[in-house]
């Protein structure tokens, strides 16, 4: 069963998820479309796992070049 999330302020059922800045702090923000309300906040960390995955594969790149 798929629960969709409904806005708690005006029941709303179309939310956006948008970039907020609270202190200097980069998040994610979800925004109800009607109301314009944040109705909750999360970290980003997809860049961070994006530079991860290139540091494997550079690494996997390297062990090849080795082995070979």
């Amino acid at each position: 069963m798929v629960c969709y999330p409904t806005c708690p302020f005006c029941e709303n059922t179309a939310l956006s998820v948008i970039d907020v800045d609270v202190n200097g702090t980069l998040l994610k923000g979800i925004q109800c479309n009607a109301c314009k309300k944040i109705t909750g906040l999360y970290k980003d960390y997809s860049k961070k796992l994006e530079e991860l995955l290139e540091s494997i594969d550079d690494l996997e790149s390297r062990l090849s070049d080795l082995e070979g």
